[in-house]
């Protein structure tokens, strides 16, 4: 006979509350399986640490990290030392929107956020950290323009967050918090955050999978520049010594001239959606779709 024994927790997550149950199960040798339950249509990565084990083991160590995917999960397994003793258990957890990945992102090519053909400049974004401009770490990149214009997923993936009542305009050149924005979840765990957006003009909701080129928003402009402009920030968890920290990175633009890196500086560029980079990461029904 198998018991079940459920825990429902509300964890907090990477910008939103989400909601994950975690379900514990006994098997007649007394050996627990832990699983998740995860509503959302994008995987959470959650940190658990056992503070209490009774007559259980954890081949995996007393801290382990699981990966939730939408649905059902497998996050770790408990064995019984001893079959006929009692068993407990107490541990803390911490869940992290995405998943963590060490593999390379050299070879990902992004579109430019904007619709076809808009002449655009780009530059690194600079924190409030009061830091030198040299010695801050990379951020994310401005793109900056004449007109507003569409905004365009610059790759597959779902949406992840959105922010779209913010009337004002925010002050300063990185407040990221304060201003409208869509966030976009890609397969490979990383994130697109396009930020500094028309208010109320999303074109999509959470959990909506959008395909490159695809409009979700609109520019908006900006005071202190005097231009319209998007501000394009790519992230992802990775694991360090300490643990998975959250991390920015510049990426491969593609543009009509040539590629460039998020974290360069360029006056005289324009935006190109090549067909064959949009169907990269289509799956054989969006193929269709698309190619009708």
């Amino acid at each position: 006979m198998r018991l079940l024994v459920t825990f429902i927790i509300f964890l907090f997550g990477n910008y939103c509350f989400a909601q994950v149950q975690i379900v514990a199960e006994q098997d007649q040798d007394r050996n627990l399986t832990l699983l998740s339950f995860n509503s959302e249509k994008i995987p959470y990565t959650i940190r658990i640490e056992f503070s209490k084990l009774e007559n259980l083991e954890s081949i995996n160590g007393r801290v382990i990290y699981a990966v939730a995917n939408p649905g059902k999960s497998t996050l770790t397994k408990l064995h019984s030392i001893y079959v006929n003793e009692k068993t407990g258990f107490s541990y803390n957890t911490k869940l992290y929107k995405g998943i963590y990945e060490t593999t390379s992102l050299e070879s990902i090519t992004y579109l430019v956020p904007l619709e076809e053909g808009k002449s655009f400049s780009i530059r690194p974004l600079l924190s409030q950290s009061g830091m030198k401009p040299e010695s801050q770490p990379f951020t994310g990149a401005g793109l900056y323009f004449e007109k507003p214009t569409s905004i365009c997923a610059p790759r597959k993936g779902i949406i992840s967050g959105v922010k779209m009542d913010v009337l004002e305009p925010s002050e300063g050149p990185t407040n990221f918090d304060s201003e409208n924005y869509i966030e976009i979840y890609h397969q490979d765990g990383t994130f697109t955050r396009l930020t500094g957006l028309k208010p109320n003009s999303s074109r999509v909701g959470v959990g909506e999978e959008v395909i490159p080129g695809q409009v979700i928003a609109e520019s908006s402009f900006s005071e202190q520049d005097q231009m319209d402009h998007v501000k394009m920030i790519q992230s992802r968890w990775e694991m360090g010594d300490l643990g998975i920290v959250w991390t920015n990175f510049p990426v491969k633009i593609y543009t009509e001239d040539k590629e460039i890196l998020s974290d360069q500086t360029d006056q005289s560029l324009q935006s190109f959606h090549p067909k064959e980079l949009i169907m990269l990461e289509m799956d054989k029904k969006e193929l269709k779709k698309f190619s009708k």
